[in-house]
């Protein structure tokens, strides 16, 4: 018999694979939704190992599969999620934990430089300050600026 390929694997869709890790400073309900916010248009993609394995399942279900293999292995999210103290300014990226340790690469291609703080006041303070620059910054009472500057929610 002929040596095939290793068998790719399909994980699943990235809502099915990541939890918000809980934190007791800011409003879980309201950080889960400006979470999902961000990552709406990832949300519904499906994570696989390898392209083989992408493609496969995009051919059989029509679904938008991001294989693994693709993002580098140095892209590991932060494990600190707190960028500043006062006022609190959190990495998107390391504010939820993957079901396994191979999907971590994915968070910063989901939430990229997404920084989250609690109020708009907060988000134009940390959008003036050194690290605000080219973040797009997320306060949970619902102002979105982006990495360019504009804004709105």
């Amino acid at each position: 018999a002929p040596a095939s390929a290793p068998a790719g694997r399909v994980f699943g869709p990235v809502h099915e694979l990541f939890t918000v890790n809980l934190r007791d400073d800011v409003n879980m309900e309201v950080l889960d939704s400006a979470l999902s916010y961000v990552a709406r248009p990832k949300m519904e993609t499906i994570l696989a190992n390898t392209a083989s394995a992408a493609e496969a399942e995009n051919e059989t279900t029509g679904a938008k599969v991001w294989p693994l293999e693709y993002l580098p292995s140095k892209t590991a999210p932060p494990v600190n999620p707190v960028v500043e103290s006062a006022p609190l300014a959190l990495r998107a990226s390391a504010l939820l934990a993957p079901a396994s340790p191979e999907y971590a690469p994915f968070l910063p291609y989901i939430f990229g430089k997404t920084v989250i703080v609690r109020t708009k006041e907060d988000a134009h303070t940390f959008r003036r300050s050194s690290k605000g620059k080219g973040v797009k910054i997320v306060a949970l009472d619902g102002e979105v600026i982006d990495g360019d500057g504009a804004f709105g929610g």
